[in-house]
């Protein structure tokens, strides 16, 4: 499989197939296409493509404000944090010097100081984010793009100690306090922003979805006859299949014949985000965050499941060290449990 990108007033073309992958920028997108062609066929027929080394989409002496470029362009759109990679990228190309060097030569001392440098401005967990993104880029540039890059000076710094994990979930209480501040009954179908931002957050406490799928989510990807939602791109990469409960059935229904083209819920994610913080403090519940409805969810779902695989099926969590971080019971109620 090809694709093209335009790179400035050049088009650069990756082939993969058979588990190979070979780039090349050209002056033309008709001269990629026909190299594309020449080059799958090679693959299919069992040659060897030819490499081009001297992709002039950056060079040797390229900064890693320049790969950081190249990634954002080339890369974390397959990756279903791209909207947040690019942001992140752009701000730390924009705001530390270090970036501005040639790539090869950062070190470890120096990807160091930024990240000491960092730790005075945010939090542990968001500096560890942001170094795993940076050692993602020097990973990829030492592999694949041939920039003298020969060690990810990210490896050969400690990483902070992120905070403990967040315990917090959601009360009945507190779900509907935040709801009516958004001017949602929970029964009627939503017809402003801010009533489909509440219909998200009450999707989100009876499914598990992450906000970013629920708003991926497309009314033809939603199968009433199998009780069960389709989710065709997660924040892991794989697709899911998400179950339906009754609850969850009801809420959906309250949307009166809905587009199978459109989207479940038709809000951005900015603005989510806004009228969601907005209503919570109003409703004096700063605490709660919209990610605590996947940890209330989990911890919910667990008890009326017979294991831990089948909640995992249920969250898309690929490990159980994960899954522990959004599973949460009361102790009182596995003493309960324990008496049963």
């Amino acid at each position: 499989m090809a694709t093209f990108q335009k790179r400035k007033k050049a088009w650069r073309v990756q082939v993969r197939r058979k588990g190979k992958s070979v780039s090349a920028t050209f002056d033309t997108k008709a001269e990629a296409e026909a190299w594309a062609i020449t080059t799958e066929s090679k693959i299919i027929e069992g040659g060897e493509p030819e490499a081009v080394i001297n992709d002039p989409g950056l060079s040797e002496g390229a900064t890693a404000a320049d790969a950081f470029d190249r990634y954002a362009d080339e890369i974390s759109p397959g990756k279903g944090g791209a909207r947040w990679e690019k942001v992140r990228l752009k701000m730390l190309k924009r705001r530390y010097p270090i970036f501005q060097r040639p790539i090869r030569s950062i070190t470890g001392p120096d990807i160091a100081d930024w990240r000491d440098k960092r730790l005075a401005q945010v939090s542990p967990s968001t500096v560890n984010r942001e170094l795993g993104l940076v050692s993602a880029v020097f990973t990829h540039a030492m592999r694949e793009w041939r920039l003298g890059v020969t060690v990810n000076p990210c490896t050969l710094v400690t990483r902070p100690r992120n905070p403990r994990p967040r315990t917090q979930r959601v009360s009945v209480s507190e779900r509907k306090q935040i709801i009516a501040q958004l001017g949602w009954d929970g029964t009627s179908e939503p017809k402003t922003a801010a009533q489909w931002v509440a219909f998200s957050f009450y999707l989100a406490l009876e499914t598990a979805m992450r906000k970013g799928e629920i708003l991926s989510l497309r009314w033809g990807d939603v199968n009433f006859e199998e009780r069960q939602a389709h989710l065709n791109k997660t924040k892991n990469g794989h697709e899911r299949d998400v179950p339906l409960s009754k609850a969850a059935m009801t809420l959906l229904r309250i949307v009166k014949e809905p587009d199978l083209a459109s989207p479940v819920v038709p809000v951005k994610s900015g603005n989510l985000d806004k009228l969601f913080r907005a209503a919570k403090i109003d409703a004096g519940l700063s605490h709660i965050r919209f990610h605590d409805s996947r940890r209330e969810a989990a911890t919910t779902m667990a008890p009326k499941l017979s294991n831990v695989l089948e909640l995992a099926a249920i969250t898309g969590h690929r490990s159980l060290s994960m899954l522990q971080i959004y599973y949460k019971p009361k102790a009182s109620d596995l003493a309960t449990r324990l008496d049963a």
